[in-house]
């Protein structure tokens, strides 16, 4: 009996000992430069450049990125003894394109001003009938809005607007010729 209790002592010690060892995987933080279906191309603070495959990954634990958005990639080395695979993918930090794309509203003035940033990359001002937007997109810390002139369709314009704040639920923009620009998202 005494012989029983023991082993059965000893296996639950491994158990528990195998229990508590984690199996901590490698990581790597960088801003993504590149991303395709099946790899993400990473900056390093340090600079350097870090290629990982997400091939057969679960989507859930590695989910898409875009360019800008700063992630925290846990991984393993494949095989092959080359390939580092994203096992989890961690945004840390969203690029703005995943922040600008939205109904932006200001209704501190009459009549309301607004802007819809639409994720396809089309615009729509609001409130604004000598304005009509055609297109956005991002430039470093800059909105760039395509618009047309309402009584010349044929002349367009480009509208650049300094991002001053960009955050989950307020954009200030601010453009030399104009006043700045004040919106909250709007659902």
């Amino acid at each position: 009996m005494k012989k029983i209790s023991s082993v059965f002592a000893v296996a639950a010690a491994i158990l528990l000992a195998a229990g508590c060892r984690q199996s901590a995987l490698p990581t790597v933080e960088g801003q993504v430069v590149d991303a395709t279906i099946f790899s993400v191309t990473l900056e390093t603070p340090e600079g350097e450049s870090v290629i990982l495959s997400t091939r057969g990954t679960d989507p859930m634990l590695v989910p898409g990125v875009l360019a800008g958005d700063v992630v925290r990639v846990a991984y393993q080395m494949l095989p092959d003894g080359e390939t580092l695979q994203a096992v989890q993918l961690d945004i840390t930090q969203p690029s703005a394109y995943r922040l600008v794309p939205g109904v932006w509203r200001d209704c501190s003035v009459a009549p309301e001003l607004g802007l819809v940033l639409a994720e396809d990359g089309s615009a729509q001002a609001v409130g604004m009938d000598n304005l009509t937007l055609r297109t956005w997109t991002l430039d470093g810390d800059k909105l760039v809005l395509d618009a047309v002139d309402p009584a010349s369709p044929k002349d367009s314009k480009t509208l650049v607007y300094v991002i001053e704040k960009l955050e989950a639920d307020s954009l200030v923009i601010r453009n030399p010729e104009e006043a700045r620009l004040a919106f909250s998202r709007s659902e």
